[in-house]
């Protein structure tokens, strides 16, 4: 699969929402996180043989990272979205521009902006990262066939 059909995408709040992606990622990530509790399950024959864990998940959460170097206009959405949003929860989606036999479709759910960063280097342009975490359980649409 290219880079280019993995994307980030934003809502925009309207009530015929509309989603676009940021225009500069050259780096994205889509993790989920696992918060798990183990147990000992002791071994009731013998007792004295060691003892296995047991691992029940407590909790999941979809997170996304996206760095590169965008542009302006994207920049300024971020900013926005940070600023002058006091953190403010946005739809976000995770799409994979694939049919849905390839495994394409999208994961959406409102998502907060947990992390922004912006990096400069002299001679260079200047590199920016997010972090989102998504809040609940996203649903999935898959892509057309």
């Amino acid at each position: 699969m290219s880079f280019g059909k993995c994307m980030i995408m934003l809502g925009d709040g309207a009530s015929s929402e509309v989603f676009t992606a940021p225009c500069g990622f050259s780096e994205l990530t889509m993790t989920i996180n696992i918060e798990s509790n183990t147990v000992n399950i002791p071994d009731c024959d013998d007792p004295d043989l060691a003892a296995w864990l047991a691992t029940d998940i407590v909790s999941q959460q979809m997170t996304l990272q996206g760095s590169g170097v965008l542009d302006k206009n994207a920049m300024q959405t971020w900013q926005a979205w940070w600023f002058d949003a006091g953190a403010a929860e946005k739809n976000v989606r995770w799409f994979r521009d694939l049919s849905s036999g390839e495994g394409g479709g999208y994961f959406q759910a409102p998502a907060v902006l947990t992390a922004y960063e912006e990096t400069g280097s002299r001679g260079q342009r200047w590199q920016n990262s997010v972090g989102i975490a998504l809040n609940g359980k996203p649903s999935w649409t898959p892509g057309n066939s």
